[in-house]
């Protein structure tokens, strides 16, 4: 990845302002609005060469840095970086191109502990 697609593959946007602290972290397809849709079903997964996204939403856990990394059968394939302020809720988001096997994403606060993990399945598609 060059430079210039990491940049490109993560984003992070202040919202309003809140205190409480919170952490979630969710996969899906796309993002509108500032959102996730696209969340994979039963009937409806993932599937090799999609491109996914890994949606942050953080609150009160202090300025700096939260990461996402991602890993594919236990290797770190990425590690996106991204900056939160103080004062407000932030919605961040990364994004990796699939293939087969086993995902885990992980979200990581400014001060390193694990804020949140999401584990899925890619499986193979008949006839490609």
């Amino acid at each position: 990845m060059s430079g210039l697609e990491f940049i490109m593959a993560a984003r992070a946007f202040p919202g309003e302002r809140q205190a409480a602290r919170a952490a979630t972290l969710q996969i899906g397809r796309r993002i509108i609005n500032r959102e996730l849709v696209g969340v994979a079903g039963v009937n409806d997964a993932f599937i090799p060469g999609e491109q996914v996204y890994a949606h942050s939403d953080v609150a009160g856990h202090g300025a700096g840095f939260i990461e996402h990394v991602w890993t594919h059968e236990g290797v770190e394939v990425a590690r996106h970086y991204m900056p939160i302020g103080d004062d407000r809720r932030w919605r961040t988001w990364s994004r990796h191109r699939l293939e087969v096997g086993a995902y885990t994403v992980e979200l990581y606060g400014p001060d390193g502990r694990r804020m949140a993990v999401r584990n899925f399945f890619v499986g193979s598609v008949a006839g490609h």
